[in-house]
């Protein structure tokens, strides 16, 4: 027998399967979440400086632990980044419960493109004058580290303008906005309290740079780009907004702390 023929111009697809339930429990999102964003970043941060690790771990009296692997520190740092991303997306992917226009939104980050740009119009010289403080006032960072990229190497500048909103700021966005603010709202709700630590946590990341600054910086713009997340539904604003500021901060010489510092 023939089946008969659909009028609906546009079958919607079955719906994907849920994960397993032991996977979506309050318990086990507690732990995954203590892994993924408390204790992944310390761990990540002693795979890149196993010396300053054992240091540590020596006045601590641990010096039998060693993280030193003999591989050079960017291995762990951005294709670990670009696994999680990926992970973390095939998920958001996956998920039936999630919105997947979250992911992108070009509409929303059209409609919040000036608010975007005006609060990095005001960001931008508080930017510029840290860099030159500190690079002309304190030992923290090199007095030609400011604006060193755009006077001395100006293709370096140019290709982390080119490659850094992929494979940095918008993964970020997906693995500290998107993937956050969904997979954990069970347990920590909806309203600040999820907020406040998503910020927190997008600093502790930057533990892997092994030096305070680096905290202290993105513990703001953690505040602006969980902002612009809550606001527009949109990672690619958030990432957007992340890029901009990045680049920016890696002109005026602050990348010193977030990369540069780090891993040399």
């Amino acid at each position: 027998m023939t089946q008969p023929y659909s009028t609906n111009p546009n079958p919607q697809p079955p719906p994907k399967p849920p994960l397993p339930a032991p996977f979506n429990t309050n318990t086990w999102l507690w732990i995954e979440w203590t892994f993924l964003y408390i204790l992944v970043p310390p761990l990540i941060a002693a795979l890149t400086k196993p010396h300053l690790a054992a240091d540590l771990l020596t006045r601590l009296g641990l010096n039998f632990i060693s993280f030193d692997t003999g591989l050079p520190s960017a291995v762990f740092i951005f294709p670990l980044l670009l696994f999680t991303f990926t992970t973390m997306l095939i998920y958001l992917r996956k998920d039936p419960t999630f919105d997947n226009r979250k992911l992108w939104n070009l509409q929303d980050l059209k409609k919040a493109l000036p608010r975007i740009l005006t609060t990095f119009a005001i960001a931008a010289p508080i930017i510029l004058f840290a860099s030159w403080y500190l690079a002309h006032h304190t030992p923290l960072l090199p007095e030609h580290g400011f604006l060193r990229l755009p006077r001395e190497i100006p293709l370096l500048l140019l290709a982390i303008t080119i490659f850094y909103p992929w494979i940095s700021a918008y993964p970020q966005e997906i693995t500290h906005r998107a993937f956050f603010f969904h997979r954990y709202a069970p347990i920590l709700g909806s309203s600040h309290i999820i907020l406040i630590l998503n910020i927190l946590t997008f600093s502790w990341l930057h533990i892997t740079m092994w030096n305070p600054i680096a905290l202290i910086m993105t513990l703001p713009a953690g505040i602006i780009f969980a902002l612009t997340y809550r606001r527009t539904n949109s990672a690619l604003a958030a990432g957007f907004e992340h890029a901009i500021f990045g680049i920016f901060a890696f002109a005026a010489g602050l990348g010193y702390f977030v990369f540069a510092g780090a891993v040399n």
